[in-house]
């Protein structure tokens, strides 16, 4: 019988390490970064977004794209700057118009940022809208524009070791190779004015590249079928998709964390419900993640799709939920043990300690989860900081007071309920709180003793007492004789081991000393009970056997006057 239940406690163990090493292992492996341009995050891409809307409000005209007729503007100011309708005229411009314009989903509007002339008969045979499609899908997919390094300068950078008509946007990498690619300064159809757009030479790789780079048959479908609208700089169809098969995933997720709850059960019947819904809970979201991270479809993955994962906001709402179940379920483990222990006080505790553990944790989440967006936390650490010092100062009485309760309530030097002397006080526990503990004293008062100063009193328990000691202080007059003390000592032995209520030993009764107040006696025996009452009518009873035996040997107690 012991073997078997030392068998069971070592499962039970087993278990519990096993669900914990699968979290920690899934944590290391959802942890590791998607390969993307070096910073690049949430908030660079809102970043980006503005940097295009606002750069696209600076032209000389703004063009409306369901007519493509321009509308004149006032701001033209610098006269270097070839005036075009469709801000063309320098190479910041163009490059954010065409970006601005793919996001609305304006191929024809679009098309007219691409030069494409002397292009190969193959390269010919697409449409003008496909091509801009096509370069669109590649940029999504492979390359971050970084407007500040592209010159505004109505001529281009003139120092970048390129020739003077050229300006590079980025490089795409394919297969081992970069294919950079290139805003060339053309002349505008109609007037020869010299202009800028993404170069024929790029324009003749796209198809070489978007068979590298293009979508998987369901994501062209999607993306082809939904409205263009975005967030955060995913398409509304990613959103869809990527939604979807974490779905999918969760699904499979919670079919193996079931049968996996269901072998564990099978194996080890006494593991508890809340162990068992920890792990078709928040492990089984846990596992979703990984397979989503894992097995993503990487033809659907753009920058963008790429940023919002290394956000992590799923997966950080899914550890503060894991953490959050965890927390409950060692409190309800706790608790039994506690109780187990004779350790209600304890059991009390659990809550506020549960509830600081996850604000700490959120805490952390959130700070971990602004840092993986793109936004610096350390100036809200640094302001955090001082803060929490200044708080901290102002409430160290209150910290002491909860270090106070928790004291009281792991070491319990009393409980509720527990009568107890501290001080020079006497009164019954009624609360602990974390502030400070209630005592009702004799006189039915209501003290309240700060924790702090509470737990560095000398506390006496009266109600941890197994029994309870009876010492009267009997003085005899001097006058007393040897005869009439030794039959009074001989019958008060007799009396009190005739009793049944009184332990066996120890039981004295002495002549102890001479003093200024008489002969004084040594009377003691312990009444087996911990009940005041009790205790009251068996000592009333002694006491009156004690008197008659007094009288009957003729012995006188000593009666001291008061000093003043």
């Amino acid at each position: 019988m012991l073997f078997k239940t030392r068998f069971f406690q070592c499962i039970n163990r087993l278990s519990y390490t096993l669900v914990m090493m699968l979290c920690f292992s899934m944590l290391s492996v959802t942890a590791v970064e998607v390969k993307k341009p070096e910073g690049l995050s949430i908030k660079q891409m809102l970043e980006q977004k503005e940097t295009v809307q606002e750069g696209n409000g600076k032209g000389d005209n703004q063009v409306n794209s369901a007519t493509n007729q321009a509308v004149p503007s006032t701001a033209q100011t610098n006269d270097n700057v070839p005036a075009d309708d469709l801000d063309r005229g320098q190479p910041r411009s163009a490059i954010t118009s065409y970006i601005q314009a793919m996001r609305a989903g304006d191929l024809v509007l679009a098309s007219q940022y691409l030069d494409f002339r002397n292009l190969s008969s193959k390269t010919s045979k697409i449409s003008e809208e496909e091509l801009t499609r096509q370069l669109g899908v590649v940029l999504n997919r492979t390359l971050w524009i970084d407007f500040n390094s592209i010159s505004d300068h109505p001529l281009g950078e003139l120092n970048d070791g390129l020739p003077s008509y050229r300006e590079l946007i980025g490089k795409v990498p394919y297969n081992d190779i970069s294919i950079s690619l290139y805003l060339q300064r053309v002349p505008r159809k109609d007037d020869r004015v010299k202009i800028w757009k993404i170069s024929n030479a790029t324009v003749e790789k796209i198809p070489l590249l978007y068979q590298q780079y293009s979508y998987s048959p369901l994501g062209e479908w999607l993306a082809k079928k939904l409205p263009p609208a975005e967030l955060f700089g995913v398409m509304l169809w990613q959103w869809l998709y990527f939604s979807l098969m974490l779905a999918i995933y969760y699904f499979v997720a919670l079919l193996i964390t079931k049968l996996a709850a269901l072998i564990i059960k099978r194996i080890y019947s006494g593991i508890s419900i809340e162990a068992l819904n920890f792990i078709t809970g928040p492990v089984a979201l846990l596992l979703a993640i990984f397979f989503a991270r894992t097995f993503r479809e990487e033809a659907n993955v753009t920058l963008a799709v790429q940023a919002v994962m290394e956000g992590r906001t799923v997966l950080t709402l899914a550890w503060c939920w894991a953490f959050f179940r965890f927390v409950e379920l060692m409190k309800s483990i706790l608790a039994k043990k506690f109780i187990a222990q004779d350790k209600q006080l304890a059991v009390y505790l659990l809550r506020p300690a549960g509830t600081v553990l996850k604000l700490i944790v959120v805490t952390i989440a959130v700070l971990h989860w602004l840092e993986s967006l793109g936004f610096n936390a350390s100036t809200l650490l640094a302001g955090l900081g001082i803060g929490g010092l200044a708080i901290a100062l102002a409430a160290q009485k209150t910290v002491e007071n909860i270090i106070g309760a928790i004291t009281l309530y792991t070491s319990a030097p009393v409980k509720i309920g527990n009568l107890c002397k501290f001080g020079n006080s006497i009164g019954v526990v009624e609360e602990i709180g974390l502030r400070s503990t209630r005592i009702r004293t004799l006189d039915r008062t209501v003290i309240y003793v700060p924790n702090a100063k509470f737990i560095d009193m000398e506390l006496e328990n009266f109600s941890e007492r197994e029994k309870m000691a009876f010492r009267p202080k009997l003085h005899l007059s001097p006058n007393t004789t040897k005869e009439n003390m030794e039959g009074f000592l001989e019958a008060v032995r007799e009396h009190i081991k005739s009793l049944a209520l009184l332990e066996e030993s120890p039981q004295r009764a002495h002549f102890k000393n001479y003093s200024i107040h008489g002969l004084e006696l040594d009377i003691l025996v312990y009444v087996k009970t911990t009940t005041f009452n009790v205790y009251l009518d068996e000592i009333n009873q002694l006491n009156l056997a004690i008197l008659a035996l007094l009288n009957k040997h003729n012995c006188q107690l000593q009666v001291v006057s008061e000093r003043t």
